[in-house]
């Protein structure tokens, strides 16, 4: 800080004296500025009410006391040099208090009296509020240079004209263009020039003053290298709210369209499979609510999928499973091991399907359950192969019984059944009926023994063509005795043109003999039988109708079982051997029947000619 330097008082008195004129008087006293009058040597002698406005301080305070007691002046000693010039001067200072803190723009103007410089007038104007602007602004761009060059994104200026005016160095990382390559010039990192069109458009959205948000597209790389971008554009604006420039933001998408472009390749792989597999597949939530279903619902459980959509996971589950198929589930959840579950699920119909189902949990990156796949297969078939398998492993046993029964029970018979007729033709009326009645049950064993053998050693097969419309009308003369005999009406119909069946023709009239015989049996005095010939596909459709008693619908599904029967007297085997004749034919049989109403048998065999 300048020492204080004797000053002469003549010099005071004048500046004083100037002062207290009128003139100078109403422009030092009334002008908006503060205004201080120093000597050359810096003492303050005079300051005006502007002054003493803006630094709060009383007169007596200041008053021939040097200006650097109160202003630090940024450059003092040049200040205190320049006192003696003619020419006025610009600093810059500021007062720093416990009170107050000013920061000044300084004018330092000669006061000359008679060509002599005898002083200065000291003008400061409060530059306060503009400093901290500038400072503040001169922050944020420091903030915003930092922003735009640490950025991964390619950041740039450009001009109303679509020149790019500024730019960061994630531009040049993205490019692979230098700073010099791109600035000044439109954009070129277009694929080509069709994609101008383009870049105009997004450009003359901003400038109508609209943003764009995140606008997917494609750029090329210096090297020819086409990229997945996001661009966001946006108008910019001076203080005033005039329009200068447009920014432009540009993310490399690459990988994420490539992961997303991967994944949708992979969903409709895996919604290719869900939705063309035979198998079930349902996802549950951890509620148990299904959030997908496989169309193969639709025709392995005759319900629409939306039927099954966000609705209880086990809701059509037979009740009897319910209970079991709910603790193995929470079991699952807690172990987080897959699990295989048999259940019985209701079709549409009412039918109950037999069901296996592999449940497994998706598990996310922190090993927490998120939701359940479960892929469900119909047991139907694997049950009924189990079934014939047992039934199979029956016929075993019984053809090794009968193979090792059958003669040795003929044998005893064939006695039994010669002194019963010798005794049937030497005895009385009344004893006849008794000899009757024994050899009726004699003949029975002899039948059932036949029937054994049957199984034991089938009978050889002649396959050759056979004309169905000859077969039947053998038949009817055969059974027409006995429908009259219990008063049941045979009908019988057949297209014309029936091709021929390849086939045993003996083996099929005992099969269709057994059926219409029981026919018969079913129907009380008055019955109706109607049999129907024709031609479904590549199939002969045989048609076997009756209004007798009917089947019950448990016993349904038992019928051709060994030693099944609805009959007083049957052993069940003939409709057994009746099925095995018509399945060595290709052929298949279906039972209909209401208790009460009669029964249909309906018989398919094709009648393609053998290779």
């Amino acid at each position: 800080m300048y020492s204080n330097k004797k000053y002469k008082a003549s010099n005071n008195s004048s500046i004083k004296d100037l002062l207290n004129s009128d003139m100078y008087k109403s422009l030092f006293d009334y002008n908006c500025d503060a205004i201080w009058a120093i000597n050359l040597d810096g003492m303050i002698l005079k300051i005006n009410d502007a002054a003493k406005s803006m630094f709060k301080m009383k007169e007596n305070q200041y008053l021939h006391t040097a200006i650097n007691l109160w202003i630090e002046i940024d450059d003092e000693t040049l200040f205190f040099d320049c006192l003696s010039s003619s020419k006025p001067h610009m600093f810059k200072g500021k007062l720093d208090t416990e009170e107050l803190y000013i920061t000044l723009e300084m004018t330092s103007i000669p006061i000359i009296i008679d060509s002599e410089i005898i002083g200065r007038f000291i003008q400061m104007k409060d530059r306060t509020i503009e400093t901290r602007e500038v400072d503040h602004m001169r922050s944020e761009n420091a903030y915003w240079e930092s922003f735009m060059n640490h950025s991964t994104d390619a950041i740039g200026l450009f001009d109303l004209d679509g020149n790019i005016i500024k730019l960061n160095r994630a531009t040049e990382d993205i490019f692979l263009y230098s700073r010099e390559e791109l600035l000044g010039n439109k954009v070129i990192t277009i694929p080509d020039e069709s994609y101008r069109d383009e870049v105009e458009f997004l450009q003359r959205k901003v400038k109508s003053g609209k943003s764009v948000v995140e606008y997917e597209t494609i750029r090329k790389r210096k090297d020819g290298k086409l990229i997945d971008v996001a661009i966001t554009y946006s108008p910019l604006y001076d203080f005033e709210g005039n329009m200068i420039a447009m920014a432009n933001i540009l993310r490399d998408i690459t990988e994420r369209k490539n992961a997303e472009n991967e994944l949708r390749d992979r969903e409709a792989k895996y919604r290719l499979i869900a939705e063309n597999t035979a198998d079930l597949i349902r996802v549950l939530d951890l509620n148990n609510t299904i959030t997908y279903t496989s169309p193969s619902h639709t025709w392995m459980l005759g319900r629409d999928t939306d039927k099954y959509q966000y609705g209880d996971g086990f809701q059509f589950v037979h009740p009897l499973d319910h209970h079991h198929l709910n603790a193995l589930y929470e079991e699952m959840l807690t172990t987080k091991q897959p699990l295989n579950i048999e259940f019985r699920e209701q079709h549409a119909s009412g039918e109950w399907i037999p069901l296996e189902a592999r449940c497994m949990p998706v598990l996310d990156q922190n090993h927490n359950v998120t939701s359940v796949v479960m892929v469900i297969r119909d047991l139907s078939e694997r049950k009924n192969t189990e079934e014939l398998l047992r039934n199979s492993d029956k016929l075993a046993i019984i053809g090794q019984l009968a193979a090792s029964i059958a003669h040795e029970i003929r044998n005893p018979l064939t006695s039994l059944k010669g002194f019963l007729q010798f005794f049937y033709s030497n005895g009385d009326e009344l004893s006849r009926n008794y000899y009757e009645l024994m050899l009726s049950e004699v003949e029975r064993i002899n039948l059932i023994v036949s029937e054994f053998l049957l199984l034991a050693k089938p009978q050889s097969s002649n396959f050759k063509e056979t004309e169905i419309n000859e077969l039947f009308n053998h038949l009817l003369a055969l059974v027409d005795s006995q429908a009259i005999m219990e008063n049941v009406e045979l009908s019988l119909e057949i297209d014309e043109e029936i091709p021929k069946i390849y086939g045993d023709s003996n083996q099929l009239k005992q099969v269709f003999l057994n059926y219409i015989k029981n026919a018969i049996e079913a129907c009380s005095t008055g019955g109706q039988i109607d049999i129907s010939v024709s031609t479904k596909l590549d199939m002969v459709e045989i048609k076997i109708k009756d209004n007798g008693s009917g089947i019950k619908e448990d016993h349904l599904n038992k019928i051709g079982t060994p030693f099944f029967t609805t009959k007083e007297k049957g052993t069940g085997l003939g409709l057994m051997i009746s099925e095995r004749i018509i399945s060595n034919h290709k052929g298949t049989v279906r039972f209909e029947s209401k208790e009460g109403l009669g029964t249909t048998v309906t018989i398919h065999i094709p009648y393609q000619k053998k290779a």
